[in-house]
């Protein structure tokens, strides 16, 4: 393929990559100012594939690239046919920058909802650093001796295997386990930006968990030392373990009660916590922190850390809920949970209740039984309110982050399933406000709710995966009766944000719908007309999704994964939301379930 037939004028060229060097891999393999320099003399110092696989990315925040073919989705279209071109020509020749072709390319088949291939072109990455050692610390060999180039090309090297092993652990799940064993790596983690930029060996590089020199060295995991990206590939592991884990499946297997110190929960809860506590204090989250490595140009690597931080201690309790909504039960004398839902089922017609449906009957006994029995007093309870202080916590980095965002700024896509989850957990607190009374009070859970709803709205125009969940509005938009054996068509159906239960009297009681749900509520949220029965016809998929996909552009051309069944219960939701969202894709509604965004060969 002819270089001027894939790349525009070496000048817009060079606009690209300084978006994706500044914006969206602000920790990263390349060299920055040597490389935009060599670039900028010598415009055919890069490969172009290694260029197209750039430009893939960060075309859709280049208003250069973005003018020349017409709009985001074109310009990185266009560039990411190019790479996907040139696959075949280049796949069977390991080299470094080939390696980084590959990796930028998985990603950027990632984003745009192309799970397989991605799989695909990450594996040619890993089985390239495999063949040239990049997981072998002995590769990386230099000393006093060593010209600075030489300095620099190791520890771009060295970066490059260690963002393969994050983004895989990124997106992990129950059937992704990571690429390479622990046990088999032996290459330390990078240096900070200083030392790479001159081309300094570091004193001391810090390692990590589960790796050789780790084992030999504990202290090499929590050196006060260490580095922000050191720091980054830490958490981004922590973020794999607990991935692979959330599976209610998973934790049913387990004989070992949650509470028990040999449990998967204490393990991992303590591994974070112990994790955390020796974190340098610039790398924890503070806005003074914030300010500081923005005005670096590393604020979204921060923010990586500390948002993936809070989000795995949201998930791996998330994982429990069902357990938590049964300890909270009104036969327990807690509060009564009945949620605010718009599909609450007859409590004596036998039939288990549908999805986002109270668990509890109308006697107060539970629909879900607790997987474990003989918790603790205030076990289930303690539990909730950490998680709800850690969706707390995370609402509180976004919030703060999108203040001060600037609206062309690229950002990494794990932030987006960040937002997305304290949304849907948001969502659940407002329908059950006993799952941690002091954040529900004083309308602290529609807060995170609709805060959650204005950055998922500002982010999709950035996000081409994000406009492919709009798909499931064709099926969430269709009339109650039609989808659900559940619901009777003379009961009446309400959204779940304007019902408030007669047995809750507290300031979280909502007879309206919030302001900013109001702005994406469907026509379809209206009474359909005289003999309909109900004021909502409209069975919305729990969480934040029924609301998300009235704020997303459409798309479609998917190809099923699965189907949620609308009996689907919080745990069973969380297994889906994992999976599905991880892996590129995306919950259709309850007549199609959730989807892949895998169409590869299609596109």
């Amino acid at each position: 393929m002819d270089r001027d037939d894939v790349l525009p004028p070496p000048g817009e060229v060079l606009d690209g990559c300084n978006v994706f060097v500044t914006s969206y891999f602000q920790l990263g393999f390349i060299p920055k100012t040597i490389f935009l320099e060599s670039l900028k003399q010598d415009p055919n110092s890069a490969s172009p594939f290694l260029l197209a696989c750039i430009l893939s990315i960060s075309a859709r925040f280049t208003p250069s690239l973005v003018q020349r073919y017409g709009n985001p989705k074109n310009a990185t279209d266009h560039f990411l046919e190019a790479a996907k071109a040139m696959v075949p020509s280049e796949m069977y020749q390991p080299s470094l920058a080939r390696i980084q072709a590959f990796f930028l390319l998985a990603i950027s088949q990632w984003g745009n909802g192309n799970h397989e291939r991605s799989s695909m072109d990450m594996g040619i990455a890993v089985r390239m650093a495999s063949i040239l050692k990049l997981h072998c610390e002995e590769t990386y060999y230099v000393d006093q001796n060593s010209s600075t180039n030489q300095v620099i090309r190791s520890e771009s090297a060295r970066r490059v295997f260690w963002m393969i092993q994050s983004q895989e652990n990124l997106h992990s799940g129950y059937n992704t386990p990571a690429p390479l064993p622990l046990e088999t790596i032996t290459t330390l983690l990078p240096c900070n930006e200083v030392d790479f930029a001159f081309g300094t060996i570091p004193a001391e590089r810090s390692a990590l968990s589960g790796t050789p020199p780790a084992l030999i060295e504990p202290h090499l995991i929590y050196s006060p030392s260490r580095c922000l990206f050191a720091t980054l590939i830490q958490v981004h592991s922590l973020w794999g373990s607990v991935a692979r884990r959330a599976r209610r499946s998973d934790q049913v297997m387990s004989r070992v009660p949650p509470w028990d110190n040999q449990s998967e929960l204490h393990k991992l809860t303590l591994e974070l916590h112990n994790w955390e506590v020796t974190l340098p204090v610039r790398h924890t989250f503070s806005m003074a922190n914030l300010r500081g490595w923005k005005g670096e140009s590393l604020h979204l690597a921060y923010l990586s850390v500390t948002m993936v931080l809070r989000l795995s201690n949201i998930v791996i309790r998330r994982i429990y809920l069902e357990d938590m909504l049964a300890e909270l039960s009104p036969s327990n004398g807690s509060q009564t949970l009945e949620p605010e839902s718009p599909t609450m089922g007859n409590a004596n017609d036998g039939r288990r209740p549908c999805l986002g449906s109270s668990p509890f009957s109308e006697g107060g006994q539970p629909y879900i039984e607790p997987t474990y029995g003989g918790s603790p007093p205030g076990f289930w309870k303690g539990t909730s309110e950490i998680l709800f202080n850690n969706v707390w916590g995370l609402h509180e980095q976004i919030d703060a982050y999108f203040k001060m965002r600037s609206p062309d700024e690229g950002f990494p896509q794990i932030l987006v399933f960040c937002v997305y989850m304290c949304g849907s957990l948001s969502s659940h607190l407002m329908r059950y406000p006993a799952l941690c009374p002091r954040i529900a009070a004083n309308g602290l859970a529609e807060r995170m709710a609709e805060r959650s709803l204005e950055v998922l709205t500002e982010l999709h125009a950035a996000w081409p995966t994000s406009s492919k969940w709009q798909r499931g509005l064709q099926h969430i938009a269709t009339p109650v009766q039609n989808m659900s054996p559940c619901t009777d068509v003379d009961t009446p159906q309400q959204h779940p944000f304007n019902t408030t239960p007669g047995s809750m009297n507290s300031d979280v009681n909502r007879t309206h719908v919030p302001p900013m749900l109001q702005t994406f509520a469907p026509d379809h949220f209206q009474q359909q007309g005289p003999g309909a029965g109900y004021q909502t016809s409209v069975q919305k998929p729990d969480g934040m999704l029924g609301e998300l996909f009235n704020a997303l552009p459409p798309d479609n051309q998917l190809s099923k994964l699965g189907k949620a069944p609308t009996d689907s219960l919080p745990n069973e939701l969380l297994e889906m939301e994992i999976n599905a969202f991880l892996q590129g894709g995306f919950y259709g509604g309850p007549s199609e379930g959730w989807l892949s965004g895998a169409n590869f060969l299609g596109d």
